[in-house]
C-alpha cells in the first residue's frame, strides 16, 4: 500500500465514524482497519496531516465515535498514545463511584458537538485530562498536579501536530483553571474576582464564555447531568456583569481588585441584573 492510499483509507474510515450516529466500527471495516493500524506509517504522517485529520474529526457530527473508532481499530494507541492511555483511569466527581477518565471524554465530546462547540472548546476538551493518567495509581482515583503533566504533554504534541498556537490558548487556560470553575459556587467574592482576573474574562470576554462552555459541556457530560443544572457558569456571569460596572479608575491593582470584589459580592446576594454576553 502507497503512503498516499494509506493516508487516504484512514481519513476515510476515521471520518465514517465521525459520521455516523452509531459508536464503533463496523464488521465490514476490521480488515481495512487493520491495514491502517500500522506504526511506521503513522509515524511519517506529518504534523500538517495529522492535525488536519484531529481536526476535521474533532469538528465532525460526532467526534465521541471520531477517537473510539480510531481506538477500537488499533490506531489511537500509536497515533495517540497520549488520549488511549486514559481509557481505564478512574477519576472523581460528584457520583457515588469514580468515572472512566477516556469514557468520560468521549461523552464530553460527544456534549461539544451537541451544543455545536468551536474547534478550540473541542480541542480543550480532548488536552485537558491529558495529565491524568500520569498520576500514581496509589492515588487512584485523585489526579494531584495532573495540570503540569498536561501542559508538558500539550507541549510536546505540537511536535507532532501543526496545530495554530491560537488554538491551544483555551485549552492552556482550562487545564489551569476548569476544575476552579466547577468549584464557583463554593468561593467567595475575593476568590471568584481574582479567577476572573486570572481568566482575563473583562480583556477576553469571548475566550471567558468558550471556557464557560467547556465546563458546562464536561458537567453535562457525566452520567445524570444536564446542562441547565450548571449554576456556576450564572454565577460567574453575574459576577463579571459586577466587575465591568464598578468604576476603578485611579484606584491602584489591589485597591481596584478589593473595590470588585465588594460588587461582586452584593451582586451575588442578588443586588444586580446580569447583562447579556458580548456575542462572538
Amino acid at each position: 500500500m502507497t503512503s498516499s492510499s494509506w493516508s487516504s483509507l484512514l481519513w476515510r474510515l476515521a471520518l465514517a465514524a465521525a459520521h455516523r450516529d452509531a459508536p464503533g466500527i463496523l464488521d465490514s471495516e476490521q480488515a481495512a482497519w487493520a491495514q491502517v493500524a500500522q506504526p511506521e506509517p503513522l509515524r511519517s504522517l506529518s504534523p500538517e496531516s495529522a492535525w488536519a485529520l484531529l481536526a476535521e474529526g474533532l469538528m465532525a457530527p460526532q467526534p465521541g465515535h471520531f477517537v473510539q473508532a480510531l481506538r477500537e481499530g488499533g490506531v489511537l494507541r500509536l497515533w495517540l498514545p497520549e488520549v488511549d492511555a486514559l481509557f481505564g483511569v478512574p477519576e472523581l466527581c460528584d457520583l457515588p463511584t469514580p468515572v472512566d477518565v477516556g469514557e468520560h471524554l468521549l461523552a464530553l465530546l460527544s456534549e461539544t458537538a451537541r451544543v455545536d462547540a468551536p474547534l478550540n472548546v473541542r480541542l480543550a476538551a480532548l488536552l485537558v485530562p491529558l495529565g491524568k493518567p500520569g498520576s500514581p495509581r496509589e492515588i487512584w482515583p485523585s489526579h494531584y498536579k495532573h495540570e503540569q503533566r498536561a501542559h508538558a504533554i500539550a507541549d510536546e504534541l505540537s511536535t507532532r501536530l501543526a496545530w495554530p498556537e491560537a488554538t491551544l490558548d483555551l485549552a492552556r487556560l482550562a487545564i489551569d483553571e476548569m476544575e476552579r470553575v466547577h468549584r464557583a459556587s463554593d468561593l467567595r467574592a475575593g476568590a471568584i474576582t481574582a479567577l476572573l482576573e486570572r481568566l482575563d474574562a473583562l480583556g477576553q470576554p469571548e475566550r471567558f464564555e468558550d471556557l464557560l462552555l467547556l465546563c458546562t459541556c464536561d458537567f453535562a457530560a457525566y452520567p445524570g447531568h444536564r446542562p441547565q443544572d450548571y449554576p456556576k457558569a450564572e454565577r460567574l456571569r453575574r459576577a463579571l456583569a459586577a466587575c465591568r460596572a464598578t468604576p476603578v479608575a485611579g484606584l491602584d491593582a489591589e485597591a481596584a481588585q478589593l473595590r470588585r470584589a465588594q460588587a461582586v459580592h452584593q451582586a451575588l446576594r442578588g443586588g444586580l441584573t446580569v447583562t447579556q454576553p458580548p456575542q462572538s
